[in-house]
């Protein structure tokens, strides 16, 4: 049963994410919409037990409300990811949530989490 549960809340979650893609690259911004979208999708993650990812998303949206974008944060320049009007850094951290249990999205996730924690309110 519970692998049943697990493959509908990772369905529920990939749904979100494409909402999510479709509505910024609509506006080219993050809205008070997407941030409660953000928020359910955080409660999702609780359900399969993921910490990790449960803090980031927390911490994003925080960001998100406070700056309005992920553009600030050095990660994207120290790690050399060309970000540019087809892939914004929203949308590259919306892609590692895609997969968390990926190794190397998950070590990528924590960076930015430490970069997140750093990162005065505005």
């Amino acid at each position: 049963m519970k692998k049943t549960v697990d493959k509908d809340v990772l369905n529920s979650i990939k749904e979100i994410i494409k909402e999510l893609i479709a509505a910024y690259k609509e506006n080219k911004e993050v809205n008070p919409a997407m941030i409660e979208q953000m928020k359910a999708m955080r409660e999702l993650f609780k359900e399969l037990e993921q910490p990790t990812i449960v803090k980031s998303i927390r911490l994003t949206y925080e960001h998100l409300g406070n700056h309005g974008s992920l553009d600030n944060l050095t990660y994207w320049e120290e790690e050399e990811i060309e970000l540019d009007e087809e892939n914004s850094s929203f949308e590259y951290y919306l892609g590692l949530l895609t997969n968390p249990t990926n190794k190397y999205n998950r070590e990528e996730i924590k960076e930015l989490n430490v970069l997140l924690k750093g990162v005065p309110e505005a």
